[in-house]
């Protein structure tokens, strides 16, 4: 934790002009708790995660085709400590279509960032955020037991990824955004039940990206995204 004097950030604006599938102006405002993002695909959802991921315009994203003008901009603000967001990348970023994958690094993972101490912490927080995740305990008899993403659905291992970015927070005691990308695309009727029990409770800032069909009523739009041609 060498060099980061304070350990909270957030996303506060985005403003976009004719970047990639964006054509014009386009502002963004990010409350200090949760937005909310709703679009199809092709709308520019991954785009938006992927600037805030970058902190500004992401490798290989030209001007929008359609745009008349020739200036193409994008500014992140941000409040806190900005350099938590390149360092932590892998626990602010989540979704359905990256738990695997962070889920069968997160031993690299933990080496860069934690000691072994903090390693048995996290394995303990991990387990407790797993089990309120998941709302119910169908492996009641490997209480005792490691997590296994061998032997996990698609939507458990989503939700193991989801407990490790949490627990992680919890055991360095960081203040991050969390960035969704469909962050209830793999998940059943029980598993997206449990997750949005817990994200209504954490504190920290949320943005959700995703299609209509994930969300329901009381996760009202902030921003609706549109084709833009």
């Amino acid at each position: 934790m060498q060099g980061i004097c304070f350990n909270s950030v957030r996303f506060l604006k985005l403003h976009l002009c004719n970047y990639g599938i964006f054509k014009g102006s386009h502002d963004f405002v990010f409350d200090p708790q949760r937005t909310v993002i709703i679009g199809g695909g092709g709308t520019g959802k991954t785009t938006i995660v992927n600037i805030l991921k970058y902190l500004g315009p992401a490798p290989g994203v030209t001007l929008h085709c359609h745009s008349k003008s020739t200036k193409m901009s994008v500014e992140v603000v941000t409040g806190g400590n900005c350099d938590l967001i390149q360092r932590f990348s892998s626990i602010i970023f989540l979704g359905c279509r990256s738990a695997q994958l962070l889920t069968l690094d997160q031993k690299d993972t933990l080496v860069d960032i934690l000691d072994d101490q903090q390693e048995a912490m996290v394995r303990v927080e991990e387990r407790n955020i797993f089990d309120a995740l998941i709302l119910e305990r169908p492996r009641e008899a490997e209480e005792n037991k490691g997590l296994s993403p061998e032997t996990m659905s698609d939507g458990e291992k989503v939700c193991l990824n989801y407990a490790f970015a949490f627990a992680v927070r919890r055991v360095l005691n960081l203040d991050l955004p969390t960035v969704f990308d469909s962050p209830y695309g793999a998940l059943d009727l029980r598993l997206s039940k449990g997750v949005r029990a817990f994200l209504k409770h954490h504190s920290g800032q949320q943005i959700l990206l995703g299609t209509g069909s994930e969300f329901q009523e009381e996760d009202e739009a902030n921003y609706k995204l549109n084709h833009v041609r």
